[in-house]
């Protein structure tokens, strides 16, 4: 139940939140509603208290920087992130939208969630953990609370990823997960992840996923074999009911292998339900074309030191170079040089351009060198966008086929199958 804080500014870089009541608290933090300088409302995440290992802030880092990184309508997005000092310890946060409630809190009206609208909510929660499986991201401790709800829109968002396997690349700092570690709320955690050293994976989150879908229909979550299934609660969706038994498998490698895969299976046993979405818009929010994570279109490449050596000038960049940005300056059309001193004579190698010279040359070299950066750096930025763009054409291509493929398997299956029932 929300209570009223004691009154609590937090600060960021560049904003203020003022804390008004607490959504939610365990013994790693609290959850508050917050509201910034201009009395927009927010929800703020902190990790405080005695229950706040090194581990977990490990962790907190990680889901803020995959967080901030994913852009996607069924993940929560961190929007803004700071440390609070009280004098005694410092404690991260995060800012993230404000939500009406959860998947639990909809699960706990007074009907429940409608049996005709289930499928519509499951078929977001299984987009934002695809989102996140597309990145290599496993959550862990998926579980209704862990859905987020906005009444206005009807969306659900994935959230807490608290615990989860980030890959490589969203990892910003290691953790190791010890074999004593909890991943996740044990109602709904999969066999593996009740057992001390299994691995935890996709067909972990797809195992909580199946546990979902059945209390979503069912108000109960299934264990064992004797539960209340699908059809008995909503009988024109017992077709799920095989679905669900695939998800609950014992064996990890016998439930469906991914989301897609998973998906699909939903699509081949009811020609009804809503065209599989294999990516659901994933080139436009999770992988953005025009928006380049490169460091050299961030901050741009400048000149920041010189040194004259044996007749060899190096000039000193803000940043490593690449062969693509190599690639850019020397065709980035009209410029000018010093006769025979043009892009296509320097050398470069990490943060180094090297180029012969006389010393009556330097000063023009240095200056047009100058002039050079910005026009290389604009070209560079053209190339990775048309890469990006080639690379985003082909996988929608890519999922089009698969797509036109999948229909037609489907189109030849319900032939089948009404040439073998007639």
């Amino acid at each position: 139940m929300a209570k009223n804080p004691k009154e609590t500014v937090f600060e960021t870089t560049f904003a203020q939140y003022t804390t008004e009541i607490v959504l939610g608290e365990g013994g790693a933090g609290r959850v508050f509603r917050v509201k910034d300088e201009e009395g927009n409302a927010f929800a703020l995440k902190l990790l405080h208290g005695q229950g706040v290992t090194r581990d977990k802030r490990r962790r907190f880092k990680n889901e803020i920087g995959f967080l901030q990184n994913t852009r996607h309508d069924n993940v929560v997005r961190v929007l803004d992130h700071g440390v609070q000092s009280d004098g005694k310890e410092n404690a991260p946060f995060y800012i993230m939208d404000m939500y009406d409630g959860s998947l639990r809190s909809l699960m706990e009206q007074r009907n429940g969630v409608p049996a005709a609208e289930v499928l519509s909510l499951f078929s977001q929660i299984l987009d934002g953990v695809e989102a996140a499986h597309l990145k290599r991201v496993v959550h862990r401790d998926l579980k209704p609370e862990n859905v987020l709800y906005r009444s206005a829109t009807g969306r659900l968002a994935v959230a807490d990823f608290g615990v989860a396997r980030f890959s490589a690349e969203d990892l910003l700092t290691a953790v190791e997960t010890k074999p004593t570690t909890r991943l996740a709320n044990f109602l709904y955690a999969a066999p593996e992840q009740r057992v001390r050293g299994r691995e935890v994976n996709v067909p972990s989150d797809i195992y909580a996923l199946g546990l979902m879908l059945n209390e979503m229909f069912t108000g109960q979550v299934p264990h064992g074999t004797d539960y209340r299934k699908i059809g008995e609660a909503a009988a024109e969706f017992a077709w799920l009911d095989p679905i669900v038994e695939s998800m609950l498998r014992q064996d990890p490698a016998k439930r469906p292998s991914s989301i897609d895969a998973l998906k699909r299976e939903i699509q081949f046993q009811n020609s009804a339900f809503v065209g599989r979405q294999k990516i659901s818009q994933i080139d436009q929010t999770v992988v953005h074309v025009d928006k380049l994570d490169d460091p050299i279109v961030a901050k741009g490449m400048q000149l920041t030191d010189g040194k004259y050596e044996n007749g060899v000038l190096k000039l000193q960049l803000s940043q490593s170079v690449n062969q693509t940005w190599i690639n850019a300056i020397r065709n980035m059309g009209s410029y000018s040089s010093v006769m025979g001193k043009g892009p296509e004579s320097f050398n470069f190698a990490g943060t180094e351009a090297r180029i012969g010279a006389r010393e009556n040359e330097i000063p023009d070299i240095v200056q047009n060198f100058k002039t050079w950066l910005p026009k290389g750096t604009q070209v560079y930025a053209q190339m990775l966008h048309k890469e990006a763009q080639q690379r985003t054409a082909a996988e929608r291509a890519n999922l089009e086929k698969q797509r036109n493929d999948e229909e037609e398997k489907l189109r030849i299956q319900d032939t089948l199958k009404k040439l073998f029932s007639s």
